[in-house]
């Protein structure tokens, strides 16, 4: 070559330059969350999990679940402060076969970010154990910390439900637990489904 690209060279590095300044403005711009709590709203941190989880073994594909009760799918969910009455949030959450969940929450408008993610993994027969981690930003807009909800459940035979425990925990800039901002309770879920 005498150091000339060929059109085809020129076009797929100004494809792949355009595609990289894409991702990298909106990258700057997303923020999701959870909660706001205190300190502010939550984003995720999502962590890959290869294994297909073992209560998938019992989902065909329909609106049935089996008798071992999969939490594949999508769920109403609501987290009771205690044992309630007080609502600490009320989401729509779906757990996907890969082991990574996102959830959908009414505890503070889409303008400062909504949705969050997290991981899961079955630990028993129609149990699992859910780890939903997130950022925590001031209400202008600037980092505070993360945010950590782990919830253990248990689905119904019929994989229409599950009941469950949670806790959560917000941690400062230095990772030190701000214990004004614990929270514990039960979890209650219903599946949503097509019909």
């Amino acid at each position: 070559m005498t150091g000339k690209m060929s059109v085809w060279t020129r076009l797929f590095l100004l494809g792949a330059m355009s595609l990289v300044a894409v991702l990298t403005t909106f990258a700057g711009e997303a923020r999701a969350s959870c909660v706001v709590n205190g300190v502010g709203a939550r984003v995720a941190v999502p962590r890959p999990h290869l294994a297909v989880p073992a209560g998938l073994r019992d989902f065909d594909g329909s609106n049935h679940f089996g008798v071992h009760g999969s939490v594949v799918g999508m769920w109403n969910a609501v987290f009771l402060i205690g044992d309630g009455p007080d609502v600490y949030d009320q989401t729509v959450q779906q757990f996907h076969s890969d082991g990574l969940e996102q959830m959908l929450s009414n505890g503070l408008p889409p303008a400062l970010g909504n949705v969050c993610v997290g991981v899961w993994k079955q630990t028993g027969l129609r149990t699992f154990k859910l780890k939903h981690m997130a950022w925590n930003w001031t209400e202008d807009g600037k980092l505070a910390g993360t945010f950590i909800m782990e919830v253990e459940l248990k689905v119904d035979r019929s994989g229409t439900s599950y009941v469950g425990s949670w806790k959560a925990d917000s941690y400062d800039l230095s990772d030190n637990v701000i214990p004004d901002l614990h929270a514990e309770g039960v979890a209650r879920g219903s599946r949503i489904g097509v019909d």
